[in-house]
């Protein structure tokens, strides 16, 4: 079964690459370029994953996040976010966080690894 995973990031280079890293016939990719498309596209493909920018204008990759985990029919969809800072401190708020922090520059290894972890198996 392919999982869908929706990227998304103002950087076109950046989106370029994630495609690349995750390219693999068991993932489908949806791409976003910021957050309000990014919301949208989550509510019309219900993606298995959301990989988020933080730095994305308008509506952060953080609040995008927020977003997805405060909404109870996607609150267990799992979110790795993209910083450019290390791993900040809890909300004091309890607000809601991304699943996997990956500071800027990631490596791809690392990347990989926590898609594996947050989507379990994927049948080939």
């Amino acid at each position: 079964m392919t999982k869908k995973i929706l990227i998304a990031d103002a950087n076109h280079t950046r989106r370029n690459l994630l495609r690349a890293t995750l390219h693999d016939p068991r993932y489908q990719i949806i791409e976003a370029s910021g957050g309000v498309q990014a919301l949208a596209l989550r509510e019309v493909h219900r993606p298995d994953l959301v990989i988020l920018d933080e730095s994305m204008p308008g509506i952060s990759g953080f609040e995008v996040c927020r977003a997805i985990k405060q909404n109870a029919a996607a609150g267990n969809t799992p979110v790795i976010l993209l910083t450019d800072k290390e791993r900040p401190e809890p909300a004091a708020d309890g607000a809601a966080e991304p699943d996997v922090y990956l500071s800027k520059p990631y490596s791809p290894l690392r990347l990989l690894t926590a898609v594996e972890e947050l989507l379990g198996p994927v049948g080939d």
